[in-house]
């Protein structure tokens, strides 16, 4: 029993260019982590603006996003292998030069703007290629491990790196911080160099422009039934991620807490999203992972609305603790059964808009979130956000019959 919960490392035992590519991206979430840190610290201390920090903050999302659309088309006409190189090649420079302007006696704010501008677009690019890479670094029946994996990674890295990142600015200050992602981030290209030409197959979009490619993915997003119905549930959870904002009020009006609810409150879900990465063994074998996957919506969204109506802390933390683990169960079945049901012509494509969709579904869900939160107590917002969500993805599952039935071995014709 505890050895099929137990997470599947399969991906990095058997194949060795999987495994190089998890190393290279574990050390770019938290290269990006220490960014996320160093980069609004220093902006404040140079301009004592919190305008200008999120100014700083707006143009690295803004790039990432674009990063991402223009990775997806990239990845679609050339070696991935190739791509990864160059982005992370990219990235490092963007923290070596952050270092430099660090130790410069007149550090350049205009320079903070450029060069997170120039790692979030490089990042973009880089995430792209890798997830769809990652297919062709394992076999079929280990996509879902190899989604439990990136995603164990990145939970990990959101919740250790800002931590990380804190103490060498304290210790050592912002250069070093700086200095440390650089290296670590030009340390993996190694790792990179090694892996096999990872050309996509069927590139007859090459010549076509960019906004023409990009449309072709949405085109075929729109079309395929079982990838369009994911999008549209995946667009629905990320929307969703827009809570957090509503957090700090529900804890001093609903919980009658301070700030360490209030980060308890944020740490839960992501507490319970690795518990579901390192206990999702079963996930890669089970019969109709699209019903378990709906399932697992449903009942996030309805773990999320009852949050609402905890008037105690701990009853907070742990519902909040449920829901993480039941969205990081969708998640890692989302991610299996999106790339088992896509083509490798269109990869690249799908993962930038799936890339996309959830940092300007986040951004959206924030802006609902504060909206509702006018108007509403911050519990009652929170529970009519989570049981309109409920419903939302109550109505999906029983109307999206191809989903419900989709496999993670497609037909070839679907």
């Amino acid at each position: 029993m505890l050895r099929r919960l137990a997470l599947d490392i399969g991906p990095l035992r058997d194949s060795r260019p999987f495994r190089n590519v998890f190393i290279a991206r574990t050390v770019s979430v938290f290269g990006i982590g220490m960014l996320a840190v160093a980069v609004p610290v220093q902006v404040y201390a140079l301009t004592g603006s919190t305008v200008q920090v999120g100014a700083v903050s707006a143009a690295e999302g803004f790039a990432l996003l674009a990063g991402f659309l223009w990775g997806g088309v990239l990845a679609d006409r050339q070696d991935r292998r190739r791509l990864m190189l160059r982005a992370r090649t990219a990235s490092g420079i963007a923290f070596a030069l952050l270092a430099l302007n660090a130790f410069l006696p007149s550090p350049s704010s205009a320079a903070l703007y450029v060069l997170a501008a120039w790692d979030g677009l490089a990042t973009g690019v880089a995430v792209t290629a890798l997830l769809a890479a990652t297919p062709a670094l394992v076999g079929p029946d280990k996509l879902v491990a190899a989604g439990a994996l990136n995603a164990l990674t990145v939970r990990l890295g959101s919740m250790l790196s800002p931590a990380l990142g804190g103490l060498v600015v304290s210790a050592f200050g912002v250069g070093w911080n700086y200095a440390a992602a650089a290296a670590g981030t030009l340390g993996t290209l190694g790792l990179l160099t090694s892996l096999p030409k990872l050309e996509p197959a069927g590139r007859d979009e090459a010549e076509s422009h960019p906004l023409k490619s990009i449309a072709g993915g949405l085109r075929f997003v729109a079309s395929h039934r079982v990838v369009g119905s994911l999008m549209l549930l995946g667009l629905l959870f990320m929307v969703a991620g827009g809570i957090p904002v509503l957090m700090p009020a529900f804890a001093e009006h609903g919980l009658g807490g301070g700030p360490t609810t209030v980060g308890l409150l944020y740490a839960a879900p992501a507490c319970g999203a690795v518990l579901a990465s390192v206990t999702s063994g079963w996930a890669g074998s089970v019969r109709v992972p699209g019903l378990a996957l709906l399932a697992a919506s449903v009942a996030g969204f309805v773990l999320l609305a009852c949050t609402g109506l905890a008037r105690h802390p701990a009853l907070a933390v742990a519902i909040l603790f449920g829901y993480g683990f039941a969205a990081s169960v969708e998640e890692i079945l989302r991610y299996g059964l999106i790339q088992s049901h896509t083509p490798d012509s269109h990869l690249g494509r799908v993962n930038s808009l799936w890339a996309a969709q959830e940092t300007g579904g986040t951004a959206i869900g924030s802006l609902g979130a504060g909206a509702l939160g006018r108007y509403l107590a911050p519990g009652s917002a929170i529970v009519v956000y989570g049981t309109v969500s409920a419903v939302l993805a109550l109505v999906l599952a029983l109307t999206l019959t191809t989903l419900r039935t989709a496999t993670l071995r497609p037909e070839p014709d679907r």
